[in-house]
Protein backbone atom coordinates (compact mmCIF):
# COMPACT_ATOMS: atom_id res chain seq x y z
CA UNK A 1 0.00 0.00 0.00
CA UNK A 2 1.86 2.97 -1.47
CA UNK A 3 0.16 5.51 0.36
CA UNK A 4 0.72 4.16 3.65
CA UNK A 5 4.14 4.07 2.84
CA UNK A 6 4.20 7.60 1.83
CA UNK A 7 2.80 8.72 4.99
CA UNK A 8 5.16 6.79 7.48
CA UNK A 9 8.14 8.05 5.81
CA UNK A 10 6.86 11.65 5.99
CA UNK A 11 5.88 11.36 9.46
CA UNK A 12 9.06 9.57 10.35
CA UNK A 13 11.34 12.71 8.40
CA UNK A 14 9.08 14.84 10.22
CA UNK A 15 8.26 16.49 6.53
CA UNK A 16 5.28 18.57 5.18
CA UNK A 17 3.18 16.59 2.82
CA UNK A 18 2.75 19.32 0.59
CA UNK A 19 7.04 19.79 -0.12
CA UNK A 20 6.67 16.22 -1.61
CA UNK A 21 5.45 15.97 -5.16
CA UNK A 22 5.90 11.99 -6.78
CA UNK A 23 5.94 11.98 -10.63
CA UNK A 24 4.03 9.25 -12.18
CA UNK A 25 4.55 7.93 -15.86
CA UNK A 26 1.37 7.40 -17.97
CA UNK A 27 1.89 3.58 -17.60
CA UNK A 28 0.75 3.79 -13.39
CA UNK A 29 -2.57 4.21 -14.92
CA UNK A 30 -2.84 0.79 -16.53
CA UNK A 31 -3.25 -0.42 -12.99
CA UNK A 32 -6.63 0.30 -11.83
CA UNK A 33 -6.21 -0.11 -8.34
CA UNK A 34 -3.35 3.17 -8.84
CA UNK A 35 -6.55 5.80 -8.93
CA UNK A 36 -7.49 4.58 -5.59
CA UNK A 37 -3.82 4.87 -4.35
CA UNK A 38 -3.63 8.80 -6.07
CA UNK A 39 -6.40 9.75 -4.29
CA UNK A 40 -5.26 8.70 -0.96
CA UNK A 41 -1.70 10.22 -1.69
CA UNK A 42 -3.11 13.47 -2.67
CA UNK A 43 -5.74 13.35 0.75
CA UNK A 44 -2.56 13.11 2.29
CA UNK A 45 -1.35 16.66 0.67
CA UNK A 46 1.36 14.92 -1.44
CA UNK A 47 1.39 16.60 -5.42
CA UNK A 48 1.19 14.84 -8.48
CA UNK A 49 3.07 15.66 -11.52
CA UNK A 50 2.29 13.54 -14.82
CA UNK A 51 5.54 13.07 -16.25
CA UNK A 52 6.26 12.44 -19.96
CA UNK A 53 3.01 13.38 -20.76
CA UNK A 54 2.16 12.41 -24.50
CA UNK A 55 4.20 9.22 -24.63
CA UNK A 56 2.71 6.51 -23.08
CA UNK A 57 -0.72 5.53 -22.41
CA UNK A 58 -2.08 8.72 -23.11
CA UNK A 59 -5.62 9.89 -22.15
CA UNK A 60 -6.75 13.13 -21.43
CA UNK A 61 -9.26 11.75 -18.95
CA UNK A 62 -6.47 11.20 -16.55
CA UNK A 63 -6.09 14.88 -15.87
CA UNK A 64 -9.62 15.56 -15.61
CA UNK A 65 -9.83 11.96 -13.10
CA UNK A 66 -7.22 12.06 -11.09
CA UNK A 67 -5.72 14.97 -8.99
CA UNK A 68 -2.90 15.41 -11.03
CA UNK A 69 -1.76 18.94 -10.27
CA UNK A 70 1.31 19.48 -12.34
CA UNK A 71 1.78 17.55 -16.23
CA UNK A 72 5.63 17.29 -17.27
CA UNK A 73 5.58 17.92 -21.42
CA UNK A 74 8.31 15.30 -22.96
CA UNK A 75 11.40 16.69 -24.42
CA UNK A 76 10.61 14.70 -27.67
CA UNK A 77 7.88 17.43 -27.78
CA UNK A 78 10.35 20.37 -27.40
CA UNK A 79 13.34 18.96 -29.73
CA UNK A 80 11.84 21.34 -32.55
CA UNK A 81 10.11 24.12 -30.92
CA UNK A 82 10.14 26.74 -32.13
CA UNK A 83 11.14 26.17 -35.70
CA UNK A 84 8.88 23.31 -36.21
CA UNK A 85 5.13 25.01 -36.53
CA UNK A 86 3.18 21.82 -35.61
CA UNK A 87 5.18 20.97 -32.85
CA UNK A 88 5.01 24.74 -31.72
CA UNK A 89 1.25 23.92 -32.21
CA UNK A 90 1.36 21.04 -29.93
CA UNK A 91 3.10 22.01 -27.20
CA UNK A 92 1.21 25.29 -26.95
CA UNK A 93 -2.18 23.46 -26.99
CA UNK A 94 -0.57 21.40 -24.21
CA UNK A 95 -0.15 24.45 -21.81
CA UNK A 96 -3.53 25.84 -22.52
CA UNK A 97 -5.33 22.96 -21.85
CA UNK A 98 -3.25 21.71 -18.37
CA UNK A 99 -4.15 25.40 -17.56
CA UNK A 100 -7.56 25.60 -18.05
CA UNK A 101 -7.59 22.53 -16.26
CA UNK A 102 -6.12 24.38 -13.45
CA UNK A 103 -2.34 22.06 -13.83
CA UNK A 104 1.25 23.56 -13.33
CA UNK A 105 3.29 22.86 -16.75
CA UNK A 106 6.63 21.75 -16.80
CA UNK A 107 8.95 22.07 -20.20
CA UNK A 108 11.54 19.26 -19.96
CA UNK A 109 14.48 19.18 -22.42
CA UNK A 110 15.05 22.66 -22.83
CA UNK A 111 18.33 23.08 -24.51
CA UNK A 112 18.57 26.13 -26.39
CA UNK A 113 17.22 29.57 -25.67
CA UNK A 114 14.85 29.60 -28.51
CA UNK A 115 12.83 26.64 -26.46
CA UNK A 116 12.69 28.60 -23.02
CA UNK A 117 11.27 32.20 -24.70
CA UNK A 118 8.95 30.29 -26.69
CA UNK A 119 7.84 28.33 -23.65
CA UNK A 120 7.74 31.58 -21.48
CA UNK A 121 5.92 33.67 -24.07
CA UNK A 122 2.97 30.24 -23.62
CA UNK A 123 3.44 31.04 -19.91
CA UNK A 124 4.70 27.75 -19.60
CA UNK A 125 4.92 27.93 -15.71
CA UNK A 126 8.37 25.79 -15.24
CA UNK A 127 11.03 24.69 -17.41
CA UNK A 128 14.25 22.34 -16.90
CA UNK A 129 16.95 21.21 -19.54
CA UNK A 130 20.85 21.31 -20.04
CA UNK A 131 20.02 24.95 -21.13
CA UNK A 132 19.15 25.97 -17.55
CA UNK A 133 21.50 23.35 -16.01
CA UNK A 134 23.07 19.73 -16.17
CA UNK A 135 22.57 16.76 -14.06
CA UNK A 136 24.57 17.23 -10.90
CA UNK A 137 24.98 14.71 -8.04
CA UNK A 138 23.62 15.62 -4.35
CA UNK A 139 27.11 17.05 -3.02
CA UNK A 140 27.46 19.30 -6.12
CA UNK A 141 23.69 20.90 -5.51
CA UNK A 142 24.20 20.94 -1.91
CA UNK A 143 27.45 23.45 -2.22
CA UNK A 144 25.55 24.99 -5.00
CA UNK A 145 22.90 26.21 -2.84
CA UNK A 146 25.28 26.80 -0.06
CA UNK A 147 27.58 29.26 -2.04
CA UNK A 148 24.27 30.34 -3.13
CA UNK A 149 25.72 30.70 -6.95
CA UNK A 150 22.99 28.16 -8.53
CA UNK A 151 19.72 29.45 -9.63
CA UNK A 152 16.63 27.82 -10.89
CA UNK A 153 15.19 29.71 -13.71
CA UNK A 154 10.85 29.81 -13.37
CA UNK A 155 8.59 31.37 -15.35
CA UNK A 156 5.69 33.05 -13.25
CA UNK A 157 2.09 33.20 -14.55
CA UNK A 158 2.69 36.80 -15.96
CA UNK A 159 5.14 35.40 -18.46
CA UNK A 160 8.37 36.72 -16.07
CA UNK A 161 11.42 35.01 -15.89
CA UNK A 162 12.69 34.85 -12.69
CA UNK A 163 15.79 33.38 -10.96
CA UNK A 164 15.30 31.53 -7.41
CA UNK A 165 18.35 30.96 -5.97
Amino acid sequence: DFPKVVRRALEKYNLEPQLLELELTESVFADESAGAALVRLAQLGVHLALDDFGTGYSSLSYLRQYPIGTVKIDRTFLEEVPQNPSAATLVETIIVMAHALGKRVVAEGIEVPEQLEFLRERRCDFAQGYYLARPLAATAVTELLQARTMATTAVTGSGEIREVG
